[in-house]
């Protein structure tokens, strides 16, 4: 690692994804020098970032997604240009291609909570969406090959039809990671927002 990178972190990795986080302070590089094809970063904490090569800037605030194909193949190299440190997490989607036969995921539907779509293509679905404080997402399903980011967490409860309301114990942490264990409509599942701040949360898919 050299004095350029951000401080990476890794987090996650499966049959599909390999996640690590990023903490990125000022002047150093968004990105890792040479990004992984099929992969996208999510920008906790983000923030104006500046093109080394052509001084271009552009802003990616909290919640911003990137897809990083172009980057990948041109080495494009990206700044911090903030005065704090940014916090990225990095998505590498490993499976080559969707299996023969099998149906294409649906997007994740909250009946409650309307949704944000930040980017559908070949490989990933990634959604956004913010749950108020007080607000249950009404009941849903989860689809195989899912993974959440907080962009802000928060105090979740959740219940079913099979078991009581639940509030966990310790609030979710703004970057937490995690990949979700699919779950049938029938089952009646649902969360809520049951602290003080809404939780902004995105929601990736991998095809």
């Amino acid at each position: 690692m050299t004095a350029d990178d951000g401080l990476a972190e890794a987090v996650l990795q499966n049959a599909w994804v390999r996640v690590h986080r990023r903490r990125v302070g000022p002047r150093q590089g968004v990105f890792p020098p040479a990004p992984a094809p099929r992969s996208l970063a999510v920008f906790v904490r983000g923030g104006v970032v500046r093109q080394a090569a052509t001084g271009r800037a552009v802003e990616w605030p909290d919640g911003s997604v990137v897809w990083l194909d172009r980057i990948a193949q041109t080495g494009e190299r990206w700044i911090n240009d903030e005065a704090q440190t940014m916090h990225v997490v990095m998505v590498d989607v490993l499976d080559p291609a969707p299996s023969a036969g099998r149906p294409p995921p649906a997007p994740l539907d909250y009946p409650n909570v309307p949704g944000q779509d930040l980017l559908d293509n070949e490989a990933v679905i990634v959604q956004r969406f913010r749950i108020p404080p007080g607000t249950w997402e009404g009941i849903h399903s989860h689809g195989e090959r899912t993974l959440y980011v907080h962009v802000h967490g928060g105090q979740w409860a959740v219940r079913s039809r099979s078991e009581p309301e639940y509030v966990y114990p310790e609030r979710s942490p703004d970057g937490e990671v995690d990949w979700m264990t699919p779950i049938a409509l029938a089952e009646g599942h649902e969360s809520g927002n049951v602290g003080e701040e809404p939780i902004d949360i995105v929601w990736i898919t991998v095809k």
